[in-house]
C-alpha cells in the first residue's frame, strides 16, 4: 500500500543519496514519533516485527549493490526517456576540428564535415550527430561565444568532445534528433554519414520549411535581385503584437489585421537585409525603425491571395527564449520583388548556422 511504498521511498533514498545505512535508518524511524502519525499499526511494515526483520535483510543486500549514476546523455531526457548513443572522443589538437553545426532548440547539430579535417578522421563524427559538450562544458543552450571562447581557451590541446549519435546502434535516427532535423527540413538520408555536402547535393535539398512559399515548392529562389542588391523600397505597413505565438501559421491573419486596420499610418522605408539580420530604415531621414538578428526572427512569408504582402515575426529576443512575438507586414510594388526579399530572409536563417 501507499505507507509501505513511502517507507521503501525513505529507505532508499536514504541509502543511495545520503549514503546511510538502511538498518540504523529503519530504527531510527520506529522510535520517532512521526512514525505513529504516518504509519498504520496494523497493515504497516515498520510495526510488524517479521516483516521488519525481512526488510532489513534485503536492504542490508541493497547496501553491497554498486551505484553508479551517469551524468552525461541526459539532453533530451525532457522529451523522451529513450536514452541516445553516446560517444566521448578526443581528436589532436587542432585550430579547426572541420565541423558545421546549425543551432536547432538548444542544440547543435552537425550537419556538415570538411573532408580531410580532425573531425573527418576514422568516420567518428557523423552528420546529425548533436555536438553536447566541449571540453566537459555543456553546450545546450549555449551561445556562439561559448563554443569559440572554450575552442580558444584549450587551444594546443588535445579536443575533447561528446555528442549523441544522430542513429541508434541499430540504425534507426533517434527520435528527438529527427524532431530537430524535420525542423530544418534536412536530408534524412545523409544523417550517419560523414561526407561533406557536394553543390549538386544542395541544390537538390529543400529549403527550411520556414522558408518555402506555397507557389514555390519546386523553385530554385534567388536571394538578390537581378542586380544584386539586398536593398529595396517598400511600405511598412504596420505590426501586430502575437504574445507568446511565434509560429508561422500566424502570418496570415496578422497581414490581415494590419492592412484591414486604418489606424496604421503607412511608412516609405528601405528594408535592408544583412549577414547577421533585417534591418529598416525610414526612407525620408534614414531614421532606423526596426533591427532583428536573425536568431530573433522565427518565421516569414506571405498570404497567397495577397502576394504584394508579405510578413515576417520577431521576438524580443532569441527564438527560443522569446515571450513576446510581433508581425511586422510590409507592401512591395512587385510580386517577384516581395518574393525575393521573403527568401533572402529565410536564407539568413541557414546563415546562423557555425563553423569549428
Amino acid at each position: 500500500n501507499f505507507q509501505n511504498m513511502l517507507t521503501l521511498f525513505n529507505l532508499l533514498t536514504a541509502t543511495l543519496l545520503g549514503g546511510k545505512n538502511p538498518c540504523a535508518y529503519l530504527k531510527f524511524n520506529l522510535d520517532h514519533s512521526f512514525v505513529k502519525i504516518w504509519y498504520d499499526a496494523t497493515s504497516s511494515i515498520l510495526n510488524n516485527d517479521i516483516l521488519s526483520e525481512i526488510l532489513l535483510s534485503l536492504l542490508a543486500e541493497v547496501q553491497n549493490i554498486p551505484f553508479c549514476l551517469y551524468l552525461k546523455n541526459a539532453s533530451f531526457l525532457d522529451e523522451t526517456w529513450e536514452m541516445g548513443e553516446y560517444r566521448d572522443y578526443e581528436f589532436v589538437p587542432c585550430d579547426v576540428l572541420g565541423v558545421h553545426l546549425h543551432y536547432v532548440n538548444t542544440h547543435l547539430i552537425v550537419t556538415d564535415i570538411d573532408p580531410e579535417s580532425v573531425a573527418a578522421e576514422d568516420g567518428k563524427v557523423c552528420i546529425g550527430d548533436v555536438m553536447d559538450e566541449l571540453y566537459t562544458e555543456s553546450l545546450r543552450g549555449s551561445k556562439r561565444g561559448k563554443v569559440r571562447e572554450l575552442f580558444q581557451i584549450y587551444k594546443g590541446m588535445p579536443v575533447y568532445v561528446s555528442f549523441v549519435k544522430g542513429r541508434l546502434p541499430n540504425g534507426q535516427i533517434y527520435r528527438p534528433i529527427a524532431h530537430l532535423l524535420r525542423q530544418i527540413d534536412f536530408d534524412f538520408g545523409r544523417v550517419g554519414t560523414s561526407q561533406e555536402m557536394q553543390p549538386d547535393a544542395l541544390k537538390s535539398i529543400r529549403k527550411p520549411a520556414h522558408a518555402l512559399l506555397p507557389e514555390e515548392e519546386q523553385d530554385e529562389i534567388p536571394v538578390h535581385g537581378p542586380d544584386g542588391k539586398a536593398e529595396y523600397t517598400v511600405v511598412y505597413r504596420g505590426v501586430y503584437p502575437l504574445g507568446e505565438d511565434g509560429r508561422v501559421d500566424r502570418i496570415h491573419d496578422s497581414i490581415e489585421s494590419v492592412i484591414t486596420n486604418r489606424e496604421h499610418k503607412k511608412q516609405v522605408v528601405k528594408i535592408h537585409t544583412t549577414e547577421t539580420g533585417v534591418e529598416v530604415r525610414r526612407l525620408s531621414d534614414n531614421e532606423l525603425l526596426l533591427n532583428h538578428s536573425y536568431t530573433e526572427v522565427s518565421a516569414c512569408g506571405r498570404r497567397t491571395d495577397m502576394l504584394l504582402y508579405f510578413a515576417y515575426i520577431a521576438g524580443e529576443t532569441t527564438c527560443n527564449m522569446a515571450k513576446d512575438f510581433k508581425c511586422y507586414v510590409f507592401e512591395s510594388e512587385d510580386q517577384g520583388e516581395a518574393k525575393i526579399i521573403l527568401c533572402s530572409i529565410a536564407q539568413g536563417f541557414e546563415r546562423t548556422h557555425w563553423f569549428l
